[in-house]
């Protein structure tokens, strides 16, 4: 793949470059999305052969004594998605620059910041789940004072949170490319993102939304004709995870082209790049 140019970009461009790198390195990104999908399709085989194979009075007894599984294969797959999300980012990179990265290569490459990686993801999560706390006592303290004021309440603290989380969006990003650790991803997201805020949440809104299309249609179609062909939900759920997981790496890269956009923008990233492209001076 010819690398693209490295410059300011706009919602859509940076949607465009996203496919196209998706479109470009699919096999790649296939290979990690798959990966990623394996703690899912534990989870969802689990909870399905249990189901079915339960009935209704010792439904509710097993899946209690399940629980702890559930919970410790629901948290190392929190903490798997932390490595996958670090190697499609790599990968994505790679490409941007004109690389042809392999699967092993890329999650190499986020194995080797994995802590970094799982600790920026703790910290992401700790930074919005304060804000959403605060979200939840305020609407129900004021709320019960004077409902308009919680109503206004409600809406600024609801801003405060989309706020946070573009305010967070390249910490995987930062860790992976820049080689930070936790703490200097975080701050590294919150440099990049500082007075664009507005531009990050239109550019993500974007991105989720051609994500969720593709996403939910293929899923769709793949369920029902494995439904209506196989009759066997526990083989349509988990391949409609598997397709699901298939489209996940477009988010990762379109995250990737953002926060290079961003260095473009605030750094001159592109004119770093074009100074270490240019051949030195023949010496006299």
């Amino acid at each position: 793949m010819e690398a693209p140019a490295i410059r300011p970009r706009s919602a859509i461009e940076i949607v465009d470059v996203a496919f196209s790198i998706f479109r470009s390195n699919f096999a790649t990104m296939a290979v990690i999305g798959l990966a990623a999908s394996v703690p899912f399709v534990i989870l969802i085989s689990l909870g399905v052969f249990s189901m079915a194979s339960l009935s209704p009075r010792s439904l509710e007894a097993s899946m209690m004594a399940m629980l702890p599984m559930l919970v410790t294969v629901g948290l190392v797959a929190v903490l798997w998605m932390s490595v996958i999300d670090g190697a499609m980012t790599f990968a994505a990179a790679e490409a941007y620059h004109g690389n042809r990265p392999s699967p092993g290569d890329a999650i190499r490459g986020a194995l080797s910041k994995g802590i970094s990686l799982v600790g920026g993801n703790v910290l992401r999560v700790l930074i919005i789940g304060a804000v959403a706390l605060l979200m939840g006592v305020g609407i129900a303290v004021l709320g019960k004072l004077n409902a308009f004021l919680g109503f206004i309440v409600a809406v600024a603290l609801l801003v405060l949170f989309v706020h946070v989380i573009a305010r967070t969006f390249a910490i995987t990003s930062a860790i992976v490319i820049e080689r930070k650790d936790a703490m200097d991803g975080v701050s590294r997201s919150f440099a990049l993102s500082r007075d664009s805020t507005l531009r990050i949440i239109g550019v993500g809104f974007l991105c989720l939304c051609v994500y969720w299309v593709a996403q939910v249609a293929g899923a769709l179609v793949v369920q029902l004709v494995i439904g209506f062909i196989l009759r066997n939900p526990i083989v349509a759920a988990i391949i409609g995870n598997l397709v699901g997981m298939l489209m996940y790496p477009f988010l990762n890269i379109a995250l990737m082209v953002l926060y290079f956009d961003q260095r473009v923008r605030k750094e001159g990233y592109d004119i770093d790049v074009l100074s270490s492209a240019m051949a030195p001076a023949p010496q006299s």
